[in-house]
C-alpha cells in the first residue's frame, strides 16, 4: 500500500478521534454544520479524484509553509494564490503539494483552483482537461456544484480550469471571479490558487487583488532578485498582499537567519 493510502487511513481515524473530541463545544459544531453544508454543496459531481503522492522529504517543509501562512493571516479560513515572477519556478508542483499536505496530514478542509490559463498544470494532474471550472464559474454558465470535484481525501476538493478562453483578464475581473475566494473561504479552511507568472500575465495580479495574501515561488539559481522584486512590487500595486516567498529546487541548507529573509 502507497504511503498516500496509509495516510489517508491515519488521517480518516484521527479525524474521526479529533471529531469525537470537539463534539461536546461549540466550534465543534460550527465545523460539522460548515462541513455538512460543503458536502451537500457537491452532490451533483461523481468523479473521485486521485491524489499525487507527496514525496516524504517535503512532509516538514509543508509544515513550515502553514505556520508561516497562518502567522501572517491569523484568522480561521485563508485565502491565497501562489505565483511566482517567472515560469517554470515549479509553481503548480508545489500548489499540489500543499493543498494534499494541509487536506491529510493537517485535517484542513481545503479547496485547489487552477487559475494558470496558460499552462493548467493542476487541471491535467487530476484529470479535469475539458471539464467545467474556473473559466465557466466565472462566466456564468456553470454553479459551484458543477465545478468544484471531489477526491479520495474527503477534505480536498479540486475545479479546474474550465473552458479555454481568448481574454482570462476579462474574465477574471466579473465579479463572480472576484468574490469567489471570499465565497469559498466560507465553506473552506485553506482555498489555493494555483496562477501563471506575474510578469507574464494579468492573471495573477487580478486574483492576487481578491485573496488574503499571494506566496512567490521562486528557483534557486534561475529566479533574479531584481525580477522578483518586480513581481513583488506589481501585485502590491494590484491590491495584493506578498506573504512570503517559496525557495524552491534549492540544492544547499540555508542558515535560519537568512531564511527568515527570503
Amino acid at each position: 500500500m502507497s504511503s498516500i493510502r496509509e495516510a489517508l487511513k491515519r488521517a480518516q481515524v484521527e479525524r474521526q478521534d479529533r471529531l469525537d473530541e470537539e463534539a461536546a463545544s461549540k466550534h465543534a459544531e460550527t465545523r460539522v454544520e460548515t462541513a455538512a453544508a460543503t458536502s451537500s454543496m457537491h452532490l451533483m459531481n461523481s468523479k473521485v479524484l486521485r491524489l499525487p503522492e507527496v514525496p516524504i522529504e517535503f512532509t516538514e517543509e509543508f509544515a513550515l509553509f502553514r505556520q508561516a501562512v497562518e502567522t501572517a493571516l491569523p484568522r480561521a479560513n485563508r485565502s491565497i494564490v501562489m505565483t511566482s515572477a517567472n515560469s517554470s519556478s515549479g509553481v503548480s508542483t508545489i500548489s499540489q503539494y500543499a493543498a494534499v499536505s494541509l487536506a491529510i496530514r493537517d485535517g484542513q478542509k481545503t479547496c485547489l483552483i487552477d487559475g494558470n490559463f496558460k499552462s493548467p498544470s493542476v487541471s491535467q494532474q487530476f484529470g479535469l482537461l475539458g471539464d467545467p471550472g474556473l473559466s465557466d464559474f466565472c462566466m456564468g454558465d456553470n454553479e459551484l456544484t458543477e465545478v468544484l470535484q471531489r477526491t479520495e481525501c474527503p477534505e480536498l476538493y479540486v475545479m479546474g480550469i474550465g473552458t479555454q478562453i481568448q481574454n482570462p483578464s476579462l474574465v477574471l475581473s466579473r465579479d463572480r471571479a472576484r468574490t469567489l475566494a471570499s465565497n469559498l473561504s466560507q465553506r473552506f479552511d485553506y482555498v489555493i490558487f494555483d496562477a501563471s507568472a506575474v510578469l507574464s500575465s494579468a492573471e495573477s495580479s487580478l486574483l492576487a487583488a481578491s485573496v488574503d495574501g499571494v506566496v512567490l515561488v521562486a528557483r534557486a539559481g534561475r529566479t533574479k532578485r531584481e525580477v522578483l522584486v518586480k513581481a513583488e512590487k506589481l501585485i502590491r500595486f494590484s491590491g495584493g498582499k506578498v506573504l512570503g516567498v517559496i525557495l524552491n529546487r534549492r540544492q544547499f541548507p540555508i542558515p535560519d537567519a537568512i531564511y527568515k529573509r527570503l
